[in-house]
């Protein structure tokens, strides 16, 4: 008799084993699913976070810039020292410049840009970028991509072909190269737009101080 029972209840272990086992595996079949739906989920929403962030990154300014603009000034901006020559330099170019024009305009996706009321002509796109410090832009770049005539950083920042700028990097060395004149921040304040070059850095008795910028302003007319 107690053989029996012994016997009857191994069957009844082995049977409720056997729906434990079965019922672990279908919720782990199921948390599985809920987790791969949350994985994908997950993906495209990165996804599209990350497109937006790139499409936020690559048309920053661009609309704002959209318009008329004529020139307005040229000024070398000093910090650290004396720019003298690069001041009558500046000065000599802006007397060329009084009469530039810059028109933006937007077909589709692409950005547009023509230069007016100067011999040298010069249209083309124009493509800004942006530096993101959390979700507040840090600095915004512009590039020029000529499709005819001359380059238009070549008619402003022309006057600078030739100057050095020295950049400290963070281990302590010292970066120096030429102006890069094809690519320059920009910013946009009510009705002013903004063409900045960094002049680098300069060596003085109280370490290295920054040089300053070179600033070329447009004002909106349209």
């Amino acid at each position: 008799m107690h053989f029996q029972t012994d016997r009857l209840k191994v069957k009844t272990l082995i049977s409720f084993s056997i729906l434990i086992l079965a019922f672990t595996g279908c919720t782990s079949v199921e948390y599985q699913q809920i987790q791969n739906e949350r994985d994908t989920r997950r993906e495209v929403y990165e996804d599209a976070r990350r497109k937006e962030f790139r499409k936020r990154s690559r048309d920053f300014l661009s609309d704002d810039m959209l318009g008329k603009w004529r020139f307005l000034e040229l000024v070398v901006e000093e910090r650290g020292g004396s720019e003298d020559i690069l001041k009558a330099k500046a000065a000599l170019a802006a007397s060329k410049l009084e009469g530039l024009r810059l028109r933006f305009w937007k077909n589709g996706d692409n950005y547009f840009y023509r230069l007016e009321n100067l011999i040298d002509k010069s249209y083309g796109t124009y493509a800004t970028r942006s530096v993101y410090r959390g979700d507040e832009p840090q600095t915004g770049s512009l590039r020029f991509y000529p499709i005819s005539g001359s380059h238009i950083s070549d008619l402003i920042f022309n006057f600078t072909r030739g100057v050095h700028r020295q950049v400290l990097t963070g281990d302590g060395e010292v970066f120096t190269t030429q102006i890069a004149t094809k690519s320059m921040k920009v910013s946009v304040k009510e009705s002013q737009l903004d063409l900045e070059l960094d002049l680098g850095m300069v060596l003085s008795p109280d370490g290295w101080l920054r040089r300053g910028n070179i600033r070329c302003s447009l004002q909106r007319i349209e």
